[in-house]
């Protein structure tokens, strides 16, 4: 899927959303919403720059903005699932076969670590079914990436009005859950997922995959 990850430089270019919790667990207090969405919007700017360019420039930015977002809200899962999941980038690109090991664990243990503490907030769920897909099959964790993608599935179009997760990603989550369905051999269902795809973010990446693989069912 060309548009995989890399759904996005455009879903973040606007202004922060206020999206995100309003208590830092490492503190237990209130935080402030607009800070804290902020802060998560600029980690994830640089991030997907890193998706989109693969430039070693972008990368080094993407680990300052997420050690910055890290250093305010250190037990935040979002901020975690990013940071595991740039982990597995990083030994995607790594030439240094002794790191990429080290590099890959460390990265799932933390995408599921995130999972684990919030199981329930949708863009944890989306890096680590988006990142797990993508990863080569000795890994072992394609049939998680189904089951994360399912259960976004489920819930995108609600999560999207709830201003839990941004349209661009959860039409991602259709799409790709569309292909899985397609793959089973559930055209309808497929059918199913991409037009919810499309009615979510219509002009997106996403969107717009969506559109061109329902014309392909029919």
């Amino acid at each position: 899927m060309a548009y995989s990850v890399a759904i996005c430089l455009g879903i973040f270019a606007g202004p922060p959303g206020a999206a995100g919790p309003v208590t830092d667990p490492a503190a237990g207090s209130s935080v402030n919403r607009q800070e804290y969405a902020s802060r998560l919007h600029a980690a994830r700017i640089a991030y997907f720059k890193v998706i989109a360019t693969g430039s070693s420039t972008a990368d080094n930015e993407a680990h300052a903005a997420l050690a910055t977002f890290e250093r305010e809200y250190p037990e935040d899962a979002i901020g975690k699932a990013y940071h595991g999941s740039l982990e597995l980038l990083d030994a995607a690109h790594s030439w240094r076969i002794w790191n990429l090991h080290r590099q890959a664990a460390d990265g799932m243990s933390l995408l599921d670590a995130a999972v684990a503490q919030a199981p329930d907030e949708p863009e944890v769920r989306f890096l680590r079914a988006a990142t797990d897909w993508h990863l080569p099959g000795f890994y072992h964790r394609r049939a998680q990436s189904e089951s994360d993608f399912a259960l976004l599935a489920g819930r995108a179009e609600e999560d999207v009005r709830r201003g839990k997760l941004p349209p661009e990603l959860a039409a991602a989550a259709l799409s790709y859950w569309g292909q899985i369905l397609v793959g089973r051999g559930d055209r309808e269902g497929a059918k199913s997922a991409f037009g919810a795809a499309i009615r979510v973010a219509p002009k997106s990446p996403a969107g717009e995959d969506a559109a061109r693989r329902v014309a392909e069912l029919r």
